[in-house]
């Protein structure tokens, strides 16, 4: 199951306009959807508001944000925004897509045994001193039984 918040981020006014004042034109807005596994995702975007008749005016002090948010859901395709959230959520556990490394390219930047050797790395080194530390003072100085 998918939670939805609304996010509203800016309301753009214009001062005066036909005797009204602070006039919402612009909502900023965005929309999170999280899963019951914390996997989320969001869209936003900005709405614009045609001029309000002096009737169905709501004045600026008086807003709230259920009010703009119904405005939006009154207004957008609300069922085809939660629908590219939901499927981006999805892809998330199962990309549609995705980047793989070129089959040719060596992508280990682990060297080969052979490579270790001819580095100076000794696979049959002993601990000649009794200190627990083999090839000591070299690049490949490990504790005894350690195995690159």
């Amino acid at each position: 199951m998918i939670t939805y918040t609304w996010n509203i981020s800016q309301l753009d006014c214009a001062p005066s306009e036909n005797g009204l004042t602070n006039i919402v034109k612009v909502i900023h807005w965005g929309l999170t959807g999280v899963d019951e596994n914390g996997i989320s995702a969001s869209m936003s975007n900005s709405y614009p508001l045609s001029s309000p008749s002096p009737e169905g005016f709501a004045d600026y002090s008086t807003l709230t944000k259920e009010t703009v948010i119904s405005w939006l859901e009154n207004n957008l395709d609300v069922g085809y925004i939660k629908s590219r959230l939901s499927n981006e959520i999805a892809s998330q556990y199962n990309p549609p897509i995705t980047s793989l490394p070129l089959p040719w390219e060596n992508v280990s930047s682990e060297p080969t045994l052979e490579e270790k050797i001819a580095d100076g790395y000794n696979p049959d080194a002993r601990d000649g001193d009794g200190d627990g530390i083999v090839q000591e003072g070299t690049k490949w100085e490990r504790p005894v039984g350690t195995e690159l």
